[in-house]
């Protein structure tokens, strides 16, 4: 019996074949979800005893899902009436402007660790309760971090996969034409990926995979205003109601020298995009 003599060229052709593949399910199961931080290649990149620092930004729109919250009223700082449902839905077109500082190293050959603190703001127009309100959040600090992990290698073909998690706080003033309130968003976003890596050259490598993400937190709104000899305060409140969503991604990373990356990445679902970039220094 003869054994087959597996070619460069047939590893070459076979990674290509598994790498189209990994994606087409990216694609196939893509649904509704919204998009997070940058992933980057799914698998780790770096070698035992490494670390790597860079930059990342983000932009993306996304909607979030509430539950049926509650409203309370204070007249002159007494409580007056409470418990008032308070049906918010889904909060449209939040627009999001994320920057990190990123660190990662590796323990183990084919383990990554890495975390993330950066800075975010975000901007609501005409979304809260369509009466021409305005909300741009102030500057806050972001945390995040995660892991990956390389499952496979071949040739020019790496699939991986990837876990991580973030805190991100967005507040500041809810104008509308007759009054101002407060908003106060707080989200922990928790995202995990499976997808594949392929050099098509010493310099430029694909990368992409499907991705579930959930979403926990609350959002809390305050309106003041007088009414005649009384100051009136409402105070309402609701829960981000996200539990698993799907998604995929698709991203390049560019070796501009031996040991300098940069990655470009796009998250797509059916509510949701994301565009991201990020500067990677590998020591």
């Amino acid at each position: 019996m003869r054994s087959k003599i597996v070619t460069g060229k047939d590893k070459h052709v076979r990674g290509t074949r598994y790498f189209i593949l990994t994606l087409f399910v990216a694609g196939f199961v893509s649904s509704s979800a919204y998009a997070l931080d940058p992933m980057g290649p799914p698998a780790c990149v770096l070698q035992k005893g490494e670390y790597r620092n860079g930059l990342e930004v983000t932009f993306g729109s996304w909607d979030l899902e509430t539950s049926t919250g509650k409203g309370t009223r204070y007249v002159n700082g007494v409580y007056d009436v409470g418990s008032n449902t308070v049906n918010l839905g889904t909060l449209k077109n939040f627009e999001t402007y994320r920057g990190y500082v990123t660190v990662g190293y590796s323990p183990y050959r084919t383990w990554e660790i890495f975390g993330r603190l950066g800075g975010v703001t975000g901007t609501l127009d005409d979304e809260f309760w369509s009466e021409g309100e305005k909300f741009e959040s102030h500057r806050e600090l972001a945390l995040g971090g995660g892991i990956r992990k390389t499952f496979y290698e071949e040739f020019a073909l790496t699939i991986g996969g990837l876990a991580q998690a973030n805190w991100t706080k967005f507040d500041g003033p809810l104008e509308t034409s007759d009054k101002t309130g407060f908003l106060d968003i707080d989200m922990l976003e928790i995202q995990a990926a499976l997808g594949a890596t392929y050099m098509f050259s010493d310099r430029i490598a694909v990368y992409g995979g499907p991705f579930i993400t959930m979403i926990y937190g609350d959002i809390e709104c305050v309106y003041s205003y007088e009414n005649g000899s009384d100051f009136v305060t409402l105070l309402f409140d609701w829960d981000i109601e996200d539990d698993i969503n799907y998604g995929a991604y698709v991203g390049t990373r560019i070796m501009l020298k031996q040991d300098c990356s940069i990655n470009i990445e796009y998250q797509q679902t059916s509510d949701a995009y994301v565009i991201g970039a990020g500067l990677m220094l590998r020591r």
